[in-house]
């Protein structure tokens, strides 16, 4: 039996170090799993991490990006009594896709996805042998209907020896992690440029502008996604390519509640086959400043 002991704490303690990466798993209408996880099994001082917020979806269901377009609302989370020098960092979230609700297209998540979240770790734990980070969640998960809904999650995860040699990574979560960092939109090519214009008060013009044979890309299967409501998810894109250099001019129909006086046109320009200029990854960061936010008066003057 004193043989048997110790074996028998080992397989617990590293049973409950295993399981210690993820919250207990909520469901609802809509989701098949909704949790709080992160990709290590142990906190160190002084290294910061990443938790992610899981949504596994029904068949049919989706989630909404950051900007959801004209209908629907985003995943948001609210961190409640964090630790003293813990400090989240702002939502990363992976590309998003087209989906229906109902009739109208908006953007948002059918397949399953992290959203990212940096979590700043402080050097001095105090001597604290474990760590739990609260957090409410809310969100809205839609097919034909929508459902609104909030969740409390407590996670707690062991703190680890600073010295210790061994990995704190979780696999499982480290996978899926990686998964959502690959769909993370990259930052513009070099030499890339856009610019922005307004046609009138009911759509948008963006001007992209490549450098080179690396924007020599079929621009019709092209798709931008805008981060701020300016552009309307549930009318077409029309899309035609540049007769000089390389790029295309997109126009956009701007919805009645876009903001007003925004300083730029950004969001994510989506191609199928991957641009050329960066290696191949569908996603890149396009951002379009306005030179000015006017509108065109029969009389052909401007007025703000």
């Amino acid at each position: 039996m004193k043989r048997i002991l110790p074996i028998l704490l080992s397989l617990f303690f590293a049973a409950v170090a295993a399981n210690a990466a993820e919250s207990e798993a909520a469901t609802y209408p809509g989701l098949k799993t909704l949790q709080l996880v992160t990709d290590v099994n142990a906190i160190r001082p002084g290294e910061d991490i990443t938790v992610g917020l899981w949504f596994r979806h029904e068949e049919g269901y989706h989630t909404y990006w950051k900007s959801p377009g004209i209908v629907g609302v985003s995943a948001m989370i609210q961190w409640k009594d964090l630790p003293e020098g813990f400090e989240p960092g702002e939502i990363q979230w992976p590309a998003p896709q087209t989906t229906i609700m109902a009739t109208l297209t908006a953007w948002g998540y059918e397949e399953d996805t992290c959203l990212l979240v940096p979590m700043r770790v402080p050097k001095d734990l105090k001597g604290k042998t474990e760590i739990t980070l609260k957090a409410r969640v809310g969100w809205m998960c839609c097919s034909k209907t929508c459902h609104p809904g909030w969740h409390d999650f407590s996670l707690t995860i062991p703190v680890s020896d600073p010295e210790a040699k061994e990995s704190n990574l979780d696999a499982k979560w480290r996978e899926q992690f990686e998964i959502s960092r690959s769909r993370m939109p990259l930052p513009t090519p070099d030499g890339w440029t856009f610019s922005a214009k307004e046609i009138d008060k009911g759509s948008i013009q963006m001007v992209v502008n490549a450098p080179d044979k690396s924007g020599a890309v079929d621009w019709s299967k092209a798709y931008f996604f805008a981060d701020d409501n300016q552009v309307d998810s549930d009318e077409p894109q029309v899309i035609v390519e540049k007769s000089g250099p390389y790029g295309a001019f997109f126009t956009f129909a701007r919805p009645e509640f876009a903001p007003e006086n925004p300083k730029v046109l950004s969001g994510v320009l989506y191609h199928p086959d991957g641009w050329p200029a960066l290696n191949g990854h569908r996603w890149m960061i396009a951002s379009a400043p306005w030179p000015e936010y006017e509108v065109p008066n029969s009389d052909g003057q401007g007025s703000n």
